[in-house]
């Protein structure tokens, strides 16, 4: 319950003494940024005056009586301010987006809002620099993007970890808060199953039997039929000057004979453009294996007159394609040889998607069998990585296999494994070696590390002369891991593991370099792939498929969403990569496109499938704003929603998130047949008569509407498709600042730089954590802004200031767990053993 105060005088004689002191130095923890962004002069502020500003615009609604939001601003006392940091970084939030106060209520100007939330700031920041606290942290299960990568840098193998897994639960927008991720003895049944098959295609198997695999096409069949997407471009990794088909990965367990085969190419009783020859090559790492030609005049005649045995004939030249190949990955390809369908030679203008003719043979679905005389184990990239030793005698068996597992259970542990770890994998060993030799040893005790706790969770250690409560610098191993976790969304590599054993890693130089060193890397693409693609709410794509009857040009065939997916991610994995300001997320003029997408932009100076960087003519294109995939996943499948847009707009980009609407809210009527058609922009208009609606809408709506000029699939349009009006993407911010379209939203962003850094780095450090962002975390969050704004805002200045916070540095000894043990959750270990051993 907050206290409520006896009368005005005693409030202010209260909140006056107590908070005197403060506002004598207070003036120090005030950000330069900002001070420039607001234009006033924090020493000048009276702490009483800032109080009164509740008086003056909040408790008319915020009181005893009313209790708007479940608030009552008249029952707190200025020195309990800190006491209550959740309800007033709320405060901060609803002012800083200009939700508060709400239309129709007396306004305070620009000036004297951001004065009052500058003295709030400051307040909460003192207090939060003097009672700073290490939140616990749940133990981390990896999720199944991080095991999927750690499987890779183990191993070498590419796994589908979405296909062997659980889904991960997630919160607060991301999928690696510990808390979220949870275990049941479902989950430690399929991680056991994934650790049996994952080693046996990492060892491999000299005398495996006959087995198949079938893989399917991303199309649906009404896409392919109309050659859509991958089935009418170049697909990269297959030869130049071919169109279409498939290109798999494929892990082949031997040496040995096996066959392809291509999934009938008829749909239903006809098979599309049979009246040309289409000349289909099988590959092998990019190496022809066979061709063959189908269609051409003798076939369409035949289907003409028959048609169920030539079809047969035909689809049997796809089936039972024998080769010869080495254990190990290889890609296996499928493709058609590109011809144009021109009546002569005159034609000298290049292919443009969708000249082509629509109706092609594709590729759905391919099956590899074998292998047939299976003739031995050639040495693979994995098994490299695996046998760092191999005996040639039975003396020498054991040592060598201590020796392999000490190595991988230090890799897969985060660190030395001990006498304690070494026992079971040992028993495993054993079991292995005698019901298969050496290598089967091997392997029994790689899928025991692979399903042990220490594998499948983030352990963290806890020094054994500690009590519970205290707090306490992480080790240098448990920093290692919690730098690769965050950087790589995967295990530290050994460069950063021997720094760790060797107890440099903490060094501050080192330090530094090291996390140089690893964004560096192209495994930090994972900031890209995994954190910004979270952050910026890219998975709504896969939910949302563009009405064919009003976006032909985005749908079926012309289906966008993965070049959508793959622009932002190179995009901004070059904004992170290049270590420039976070600013010019918002506004660098380029992009990375391929023919595709440009087309759909309007710049037809780009040819061929691959992805490369452009520059943009058009400035509404411009940073994040002008990104179909953000403007595609903002929108209805049907329309444009300025709705969608602004409340997006405000929690990814300004860190303000809008209320949850009412349960009780209407949707926004649609047009009706027969009636004459509203503008988005009308009805919107008459959904606002609603004073509770209007709060809202008066922010969101103006911020969404400056993007109107983009459609639901993110093309550029003048007119509204459905009223065949000249669209309006006008409108007036909350400050009164008049706004007209992209270029003028991205500059009234800009103009308050920090709110979007602050935006910014509270996702990231809930990132790097590996939990909820709470109001506690706040001042570390402006901190960590105000030291980033001396570097412009580079990238690498907001990560190691992150890297080097007490947030992420130390740790509290949890109140209910003994320390000097592991903490995790419990685990059926003795059912992960006899399972293993009984498989």
């Amino acid at each position: 319950m907050m206290k409520q105060f006896k009368n005005k005088k005693d409030f202010l004689i209260k909140g006056t003494l107590s908070f005197f002191a403060f506002f004598i130095t207070a003036s120090f923890v005030v950000p330069a940024s900002f001070a420039a962004e607001s234009e006033y002069s924090f020493a000048a502020l009276e702490h009483d005056e800032q109080w009164e500003f509740l008086d003056e615009y909040c408790t008319e609604c915020h009181n005893f009586q009313d209790y708007s939001g479940g608030l009552d601003f008249t029952g707190m006392y200025i020195d309990e301010v800190p006491e209550y940091a959740d309800v007033w970084e709320t405060a901060l939030r609803k002012l800083n987006g200009r939700m508060m106060p709400p239309p129709g209520q007396l306004k305070p100007s620009e000036g004297r809002v951001d004065e009052f939330v500058a003295w709030l700031e400051a307040y909460l920041d003192e207090a939060g620099t003097q009672q700073a606290d290490v939140h616990r942290v749940a133990i981390h299960r990896l999720n199944r993007k991080e095991y999927g990568n750690a499987i890779h840098d183990l191993f070498g193998l590419e796994i589908d970890a979405a296909s062997i897994l659980p889904e991960d639960g997630t919160s607060d927008g991301f999928d690696n808060i510990a808390d979220a991720l949870q275990v049941s003895p479902a989950f430690i049944d399929q991680y056991i199953s994934a650790a049996r098959v994952i080693t046996e295609q990492a060892v491999g198997d000299k005398t495996p039997s006959l087995s198949s695999v079938s893989y399917q096409s991303v199309e649906p069949l009404p896409d392919r039929a109309q050659g859509g997407g991958s089935q009418q471009l170049h697909i990269e990794g297959l030869p130049l000057g071919t169109r279409g088909g498939m290109l798999v990965e494929h892990w082949f367990p031997a040496d040995g004979e096996y066959a392809l085969s291509v999934a009938d190419l008829n749909l239903s009783l006809w098979m599309y453009n049979i009246e040309f020859e289409n000349n289909m090559i099988f590959t092998i790492d990019g190496e022809k294996i066979h061709d063959v030609i189908i269609g051409g005049d003798e076939d369409r005649r035949a289907l003409d007159l028959v048609q169920s045995d030539p079809m047969s004939e035909i689809n049997s030249r796809i089936k039972d394609i024998r080769f010869t190949t080495t254990a190990g990955p290889h890609n296996v390809g499928v493709t058609f040889v590109r011809r144009t369908f021109a009546e002569s030679d005159d034609r000298l203008q290049p292919f443009l998607p969708g000249t082509l003719q629509d109706r092609i043979l594709s590729v759905s679905e391919i099956e590899i069998r074998g292998p047939f005389n299976p003739t031995g184990l050639s040495q693979t990239p994995t098994r490299e990585r695996i046998f760092s030793c191999y005996p040639q005698a039975m003396s020498e068996e054991f040592a060598c296999a201590e020796e392999i597992i000490e190595d991988f259970a230090f890799r897969a542990y985060r660190r030395p494994a001990n006498e304690e770890d070494m026992a079971p994998l040992f028993e495993f060993y054993r079991a292995g070696y005698e019901a298969g030799g050496f290598e089967e040893g091997i392997r029994m005790a790689l899928t025991r590390i692979l399903a042990s706790p220490n594998f499948l969770y983030r352990a963290e250690i806890t020094p054994s002369d500690l009590v519970p409560g205290s707090i306490y610098q992480l080790s240098d191993l448990d920093l290692a891991s919690r730098l690769s976790f965050f950087l790589w969304s995967s295990l530290p590599d050994r460069e950063l593991l021997e720094l760790a054993v060797a107890d440099q890693l903490s060094d501050p130089a080192i330090l530094e370099a090291q996390v140089k060193r690893m964004l560096a890397d192209p495994k930090s693409n994972s900031l890209a792939s995994n954190f910004a693609y979270q952050w910026l709410e890219l998975a709504k794509l896969d939910e949302i498929s563009p009405d064919r009857n009003i976006f032909p040009y985005a749908s079926g065939a012309g289906d966008l969403r993965i070049d959508f997916i793959r622009e932002i991610e190179l995009f901004v994995d070059s904004v992170f990569r290049e270590d420039n300001s976070i600013l010019s997320l918002l506004n660098a003029n380029y992009s990375y496109l391929n023919e595709r997408l440009a087309l759909h932009y309007g710049i037809n100076t780009v040819r061929g499938n691959r992805f490369r960087r452009v520059e943009l003519p058009d400035s509404n294109r411009y940073g994040l704003l002008g990104k179909g995939g953000i403007l595609m996943a903002t929108a209805y499948p049907n329309r444009t929603s300025p709705v969608l847009r602004g409340a997006w707009i405000l929690e990814a980009l300004m860190g303000t998130p809008p209320p949850v609407p009412p349960a009780n809210v209407e949707d926004l009527a649609e047009n009706e047949e027969g009636m004459p058609a509203m503008t988005v922009r009308e009805r919107l208009e008459l959904h606002r008569q609603n004073p509770s609606c209007n709060a809202c809408h008066a922010v969101m709506d103006p911020l969404g509407f400056a993007l109107d000029n983009f459609d639901a699939v993110g093309r550029w349009r003048e007119l509204d498709r459905f009223t065949g009006t000249i669209m309006d993407p006008s409108g007036v911010l909350p400050s009164g600042e008049l706004i007209n379209g992209p270029d003028d939203l991205r500059a009234a962003l800009l103009s308050r730089p920090r709110m979007f850094a602050q935006a910014f780095t509270e996702k990231l450090l809930a990132y790097a954590l590996g939990r909820t962002v709470e109001a506690q975390d706040m001042p570390l969050v402006r901190s960590i802004v105000r030291e980033a704004a001396t570097e412009d805002y580079r990238f690498s200045s907001v990560v190691m200031n992150i890297i080097n916070s007490r947030a992420f540095r130390m740790k509290k000894v949890p109140e209910l767990v003994i320390a000097g043990v592991n903490e995790f959750e419990p685990i059926e270990i003795e059912r992960v053993e006899t399972e293993i051993a009984s498989n």
